[in-house]
């Protein structure tokens, strides 16, 4: 038998059998009972896969039902009757949505319409003799994205994103690096990712650090092909961070505004840090846990979606979705009403639920299918969405194929991609204009400098 699919007979072993002694043992509904079974087994995959590929599909999967399955499990436990974060209706009525319809999705992501096999070597190897061929192709796209970054702040509104898509390049130009011999790469490494934590400090906006992060660990299991200890250690280190950044993030939060410096902020989100991890009696205590459970279930929004729409909104049978197409297809000069990034219209109307003035929160995929299309349709339209993802990581690789270092740039295709509490305009307006940009890079390496990435 084939050692691949021998593992994957092991892992479904062992989901089976932890399903049968949760059904046992706790009072969890059949769907939630499936709903973690399918995190385990894509938790044993993302595991045992990592290093052999770029995994995009199952760090979608997993971020997914992290916050429509598992949040929302230890909500309905542990939390019922948070005052704001509570979960509007009943486990079962929410899992009879959200289990088919998240399968369904995982299911499009992977639906064998066309030959997906790539040879990951191959596309390794292929890089290496870029850098071989361009050795200062790092540094090059590293002075790229590091100006973009700092340009951000002084450039119009209309120009920010562009620039926010072109300074990940400097990501990009440390997986170069990374894959060089160098003698410095691990210094000006620890630097550039130095760097993009004093900004997330000084934002207190910690997403995007700890995604690029993890699209870091991903990239050198694939480059250096670690070991299982080295595994857990990267797990278990993103794993405490994530959860020492969410406990002491509100009183950062408050506390930082005091502060003037961005050093000053990073000296006080430091000491938070290591008093919290000191004290284990705050760092387990009812109200951090209670917050990191409200952290990661993005169902509370989608049962309230669920208990509103359609008793007092109907469903909008498409409307947001066309509403999203015709924002990333028509300029805002053809259609000046076309729809803007943020959920703050869509939540008020759809969960009935008003946000201040300046709060803006998303739907998320999985919720505005509901609110467009109900269970089954919307259970549809989340397959429709894998099939798409899965189509464009597809075409993504059959590029890889001429042009081998697309591969290193699908963590910045899919930054606002692999976030579940995104709704489907920024899904959609980020994957075009990524593209966009990436499609930029690459012509103006080649016109102007010769790389032919």
């Amino acid at each position: 038998m084939n050692t691949n699919l021998e593992i994957r007979f092991m892992q479904l072993g062992l989901v089976f059998f932890m399903i049968i002694l949760l059904s046992v043992f706790t009072d969890l509904v059949f769907y939630s009972l499936l709903g973690l079974g399918l995190f385990l087994f894509f938790s044993l995959k993302f595991f045992s896969d990592l290093g052999s590929k770029i995994q995009i599909k199952d760090l979608m999967i997993l971020l997914a039902l992290l916050q429509w399955i598992i949040g929302p499990v230890l909500a309905y436990r542990y939390d019922p009757d948070n005052q704001f974060y509570y979960m509007a209706v009943d486990e079962t009525v929410y899992m009879s949505y959200v289990f088919p319809a998240s399968l369904l999705f995982v299911l499009g992501l992977y639906f064998p319409l066309w030959n997906k096999r790539t040879n990951a070597q191959i596309h390794l190897d292929n890089i290496r003799k870029l850098i071989i061929k361009y050795p200062r192709l790092d540094l090059i796209l590293l002075a790229i994205g590091v100006f973009s970054e700092l340009l951000i702040e002084f450039a119009p509104s209309a120009l920010r994103f562009v620039l926010y898509l072109f300074s990940g390049a400097r990501f990009i130009g440390l997986y170069f690096l990374i894959m060089s011999n160098k003698s410095y790469k691990w210094t000006l490494s620890i630097a550039m990712f130095f760097w993009l934590t004093v900004s997330a400090v000084s934002d207190a906006m910690f997403h995007d650090l700890l995604l690029w992060i993890g699209f870091l660990m991903i990239i050198l299991a694939f480059i250096y092909h670690v070991s299982i200890e080295k595994k857990v250690l990267a797990f278990t280190l993103i794993f405490v961070s994530g959860f020492l950044i969410q406990t002491v993030k509100y009183e950062f939060r408050s506390k930082s505004s005091m502060v003037s410096s961005d050093y000053g902020k990073l000296e006080l989100f430091v000491d938070l840090i290591f008093e919290s991890a000191a004290n284990q009696d705050i760092l387990f205590s009812g109200v951090n846990m209670r917050a990191t459970i409200t952290r990661i279930n993005q169902g509370w929004i989608i049962a309230r979606i669920m208990s509103y729409t359609p008793r007092y909104e109907p469903f909008a049978d498409g409307e947001t979705v066309i509403a999203s197409l015709k924002a990333i297809l028509l300029p805002r000069f053809l259609a000046p009403n076309k729809a803007k990034a943020g959920g703050h219209a869509y939540f008020e109307r759809f969960t009935g639920k008003k946000l201040g003035k300046w709060t803006s929160m998303n739907l998320s995929t999985l919720g505005e299918a509901y609110a467009n299309y109900g269970v089954w349709g919307g259970s549809i339209f989340m397959f429709i969405l894998g099939v798409f993802y899965n189509f464009f990581i597809y075409n993504i690789f059959q590029i890889a194929i001429k042009r081998p270092s697309i591969i290193l740039f699908l963590p910045l295709l899919f930054l606002q991609v692999v976030k579940a509490e995104t709704d489907i305009a920024i899904v959609l307006n980020h994957l075009m204009k990524a593209s966009i940009a990436i499609y930029l890079l690459f012509w103006g390496l080649e016109r102007f400098l010769g790389i032919k990435l």
